[in-house]
């Protein structure tokens, strides 16, 4: 019954609209969360948005902000560098009007790699982690999901799932990053072609109906722990490396990534058991006609 709950929750979460989400000026008493989609998706949440969701579900009060960026295949290295600088000017804008709230990154393949970029630099292209942003990574930004990111190396004291490898563009220097390891998660599952340099490509989009419940409840629990700040300074040099790319994304301009629509899972909200089990039933149906209207 609570899985079939779970699962009743997470359909009518992603029901919800989908189109690009900008802050309102507001600020949050539950938590804030800027979203970063995949290569190719359109703009919007894209399939990260379902996290985000599922988290304001066990987190009242919350919003949903999505990175604007191009998420090509086509000059790859610029459109994820434009979304690493995205994340970095929502984040400042944020805490800048709201200096008691606490901020969420989440990004799925590109995505990812760009809000990683954000968060622990990339020296050789001219992008750095700012003292502004560093001051609020270490203040307010209390959690950062990435699913499939091609930045992912197992090493990294936050990495997750089933891959013992590293992706596309593995990054090698993370010291700018890792007084944050706590509070981030990158998760990679072996075969996944960008992020595990795998051959199954079904990988890279299986992580929304094996992740979601684990990516919301850390936000959640980070959200509710007293373990909100980091004494950093405000100034720390750099990298001096560079993610090196240790494989071809794509053959030709036409290609895209492939991935796997699937049921994703999530935690009910507070007072959910009440549930009546025919809105269940209905809220199963639409999911599922959503779901093959996407696929036709």
């Amino acid at each position: 019954m609570k899985d079939l709950l779970s699962r009743a929750l997470t359909l009518a979460t992603a029901l919800f609209q989908r189109q690009a989400l900008v802050w309102d000026g507001t600020c949050s008493t539950g938590i804030h969360m800027i979203v970063a989609r995949g290569s190719t998706e359109p703009d919007g949440y894209g399939r990260i948005g379902v996290v985000a969701q599922n988290a304001s579900l066990l987190i009242p009060n919350s919003s949903i902000a999505t990175i604007v960026y191009p998420a090509t295949f086509e000059n790859y290295i610029t459109s994820y560098a434009t979304g690493a600088s995205e994340f970095e000017k929502l984040v400042l804008q944020y805490v800048d009007a709201c200096p008691d709230s606490k901020v969420a990154l989440l990004g799925y393949s590109q995505g990812a790699h760009a809000m990683m970029d954000a968060v622990c630099g990339n020296s050789d292209d001219g992008f750095f982690v700012s003292p502004e942003f560093q001051k609020a990574l270490g203040s307010q930004v209390i959690a950062m999901v990435a699913f499939g990111s091609p930045d992912f190396n197992k090493t990294h004291p936050w990495s997750v799932g089933t891959s013992t490898g590293a992706g596309l563009f593995a990054r090698k220097n993370i010291t700018a990053c890792e007084p944050y390891a706590a509070r981030i998660r990158s998760w990679c599952d072996e075969g996944d072609i960008y992020c595990d340099l795998g051959s199954d490509r079904s990988v890279h989009g299986s992580y929304f109906a094996n992740y979601t419940l684990d990516a919301a409840e850390f936000i959640a629990e980070r959200f509710n722990s007293s373990d909100t700040v980091v004494d950093l300074p405000t100034t720390t040099a750099p990298p001096t490396t560079t993610p090196t790319q240790s494989g071809t994304e794509t053959t030709d301009g036409t290609t895209t990534e492939t991935t796997t629509d699937t049921t994703t899972t999530s935690t009910p909200a507070s007072g959910a058991g009440s549930f009546n089990p025919s809105w269940i039933m209905i809220l199963l149906m639409a999911g599922t006609l959503m779901i093959w209207t996407e696929l036709l």
